[in-house]
């Protein structure tokens, strides 16, 4: 039944988008959330690479539509090759940029609709961890409603998706329908500060690159987003409400679970993250989390405090949370057509005690040269044994039981890639060659955790699955309004499910598709 509501409402959402006509659109949105793991970020990554749009933060996102339309602008102006004028100008009709703006002050009211689909034969998202041999599709729907006009901005948005009943790793997020709201805020921009309240995500790191502090890996969770400063110098802060714990360690989606009484822990994250960007190539930051949890806590000043450091506040006296907290840096750099980016993040309390105990850390990094119709990169994640993990359950670093930063621990993950850009065969293929190799432990920050344990040790603990995946990526998109994409791939596998002296090798692959529909409506405003 519940299937069935689902594809009802897919189909209905598609007739409405299809019965509405694309009305004026004009510069009004420009407060708007650009929804993290839009398609519009890789075609930003590719101009990003080349020396364009860098007035945007290459490692904090969302963008806001305003931001994103004054950077296309000051691109429009430089000495563009025929590919990057073409992914300006995808970008441009992405935000409607393509067309007049109203004179003098506006407000506009519209609705964005988006429906596509993923088919995996591996039950995940991510074919180099390939789960079964079960064949999956996941459709799906998201109605966006918004309100722009001035600095002021309002968008609420309702998603449908099969994968939050079939994921293999998380919980199922939503109840009534299989729908959840998520890209639902609201906000206010000015040029030293912003405000915005709502369930949306944030990736600190590359698009479609890992996070090892904050990333999209999670669903998104309920937050009140700061920020103040200049390009050159700023601090963003967030304070996130995540999923309670039982008391007695579960995590379950629920405060309590069904027919019982006992009591939950509610858990927090409070982030911080300072920029200083002394020319647009380079970037410097200082990375901070902390995430509490108590049966009394709640949203706390003390955290949201974007210029309370973490270390001078979190064990100090009012102790009114437990908490488990990281501490790091983040590196971006580019010199001609090279590009490189790293960040580390280690538990605070782990520097306290080095050689006590074993490191817990997690870094990413990696470097690309762009040579004109050509992306050549390498990329590098490790993640120790005990990072995002705490023998306090509600310390554990996870909403949903998906991680706030990196998707696991305990791993080691190296790739090498090329992106070939094909817009001369035809306008908006992409193929990429990407060969991966991961070595995974037994450990992982969802597991209990056993400090006492003496061979609990840094990283890739127990027997190591280690996989080999070479594959290729396909992705075709000549319009912000539909899209394919599509990876496959052999994984060679030793060691599988931890078992020594086992191997498989399979194909998995993974297809996506998607479309947009907008419709608009904008007016002059007075004030």
């Amino acid at each position: 039944m519940q299937r069935l509501w689902q594809t009802c409402w897919l189909v209905s959402i598609i007739w409405i988008g299809g019965r509405c006509p694309g009305l004026s659109i004009a510069h009004a949105q420009t407060n708007r959330l650009l929804p993290v793991g839009d398609a519009a970020y890789h075609t930003i990554e590719r101009l990003q690479r080349r020396g364009h749009l860098l007035d945007l933060n290459p490692t904090a996102q969302p963008y806001r539509f305003g931001a994103l339309a004054r950077a296309l602008d000051k691109a429009d102006t430089a000495d563009l090759s025929p590919l990057e004028q073409r992914w300006v100008d995808l970008l441009r009709a992405r935000l409607h940029l393509d067309e007049p703006p109203e004179e003098g002050p506006s407000f506009s009211v519209g609705a964005d609709l988006e429906g596509g689909a993923r088919l995996t034969d591996h039950q995940r998202l991510d074919p180099l961890r390939a789960f079964s041999d079960s064949a999956r599709a996941y459709p799906y729907g998201l109605l966006q409603l918004w309100l722009s006009a001035g600095p002021i901005v309002a968008e609420s948005g309702s998603r449908s998706d099969l994968f939050y009943n079939d994921d293999p790793l998380g919980l199922d997020a939503a109840l009534r329908l299989g729908m959840r709201s998520e890209h639902t805020y609201a906000g206010a921009y000015h040029r030293y500060a912003s405000v915005y309240v709502g369930r949306f995500g944030q990736h600190w790191g590359l698009p479609g690159g890992d996070g090892v502090l904050i990333s999209n890996n999670p669903l998104p969770y309920d937050q009140l987003a700061l920020r103040l400063g200049t390009k050159t110098l700023s601090v963003r802060a967030l304070l996130g409400e995540l999923d309670s714990v039982t008391e007695d360690g579960r995590f379950t989606g629920r405060a309590v679970d069904t027919g019982e009484q006992a009591a939950s822990v509610r858990r927090f994250i409070a982030a911080h993250r300072w920029d200083w960007r002394p020319s647009k190539y380079l970037t410097l930051t200082f990375l901070e989390s902390a995430l509490y949890s108590g049966a009394n806590s709640g949203a706390s000043l003390k955290y949201l405090n974007p210029v309370h450091p973490f270390a001078w506040v979190v064990d100090n006296r009012p102790k009114n949370d437990e908490n488990n907290g990281f501490v790091g840096g983040l590196l971006w750099a580019q010199r001609g057509r090279w590009t490189l980016h790293g960040q580390l993040v280690m538990d605070d309390l782990d520097i306290i005690n080095l050689g006590k105990e074993p490191a817990s850390f997690a870094l990413t990094g990696n470097l690309v040269r762009a040579a004109g119709g050509v992306d050549i990169g390498a990329a590098l994640t490790m993640v120790a044994t005990r990072t995002y993990n705490t023998d306090q359950p509600p310390g554990k670093y996870m909403y949903l039981l998906g991680g706030l930063g990196a998707p696991f621990s305990d791993y080691i993950q190296a790739s090498v890639f090329a992106d070939l850009y094909l817009d001369a065969w035809l306008p908006g293929l992409q193929l990429t060659p990407h060969l991966d190799v991961l070595a995974q432990g037994e450990l992982d920050f969802r597991d209990d955790f056993a400090p006492s344990d003496p061979a609990f040790g840094t990283i890739l603990e127990g027997v190591v699955e280690r996989t080999v995946r070479p594959s290729v990526q396909v992705v075709y998109q000549s319009s912000p309004w539909w899209w394919v994409r599509l990876d496959g791939g052999l994984n060679f596998t030793e060691n599988k499910a931890h078992i020594d002296g086992t191997s498989d090798t399979r194909f998995a692959g993974l297809l996506a598709f998607g479309f947009r529909l907008r419709t608009q409506y904008t007016g002059s405003a007075r004030w």
